[in-house]
């Protein structure tokens, strides 16, 4: 590898390899036709897209979760008004928030990777039963 590198550098073709791919203004000074090869931000369109999507997907989904606890709860009332239950809401998600921000890093995780060995074990059970 390196004698290649080497041979390369000696002949002068890893300057112009260099020249033609890393030097910022390559892409702007061969003209039109090269123009095709450089990377704008419009070529990452898809890439963007697919993020945001991914994105809004997440939030909706912790939207729905959140949602879920929050009426599954012994306590909540649903015979309020609307904008009494949106606080009750709003003030139920910071303290779940406060929770989870309280807990060690350690106990979080700990806890995490119990909740994934008990799923664990319950798809096993599942497949024994079958």
């Amino acid at each position: 590898m390196s004698t290649a590198v080497l041979k390369l550098s000696e002949k002068g073709n890893l300057q112009k390899i260099h020249d033609k791919w890393l030097m910022k203004s390559a892409c702007s000074a061969e003209g039109a036709k090269q123009a095709v090869n450089c990377l704008q931000i419009k070529s990452f369109w898809g890439l963007f897209l697919l993020s945001g999507i991914a994105c809004f997907l997440a939030l909706v989904l912790h939207l729905i979760r959140m949602m879920h606890k929050y009426y599954k709860r012994p306590d909540s009332d649903c015979e309020s008004s609307q904008s009494r239950r949106l606080q009750s809401f709003v003030s139920f998600v910071n303290k779940r928030e406060q929770e989870v921000k309280s807990r060690p890093k350690r106990m979080r995780t700990e806890k995490a990777s119990s909740k994934i060995m008990h799923e664990d074990s319950s798809i096993n059970g599942l497949d024994e039963s079958v």
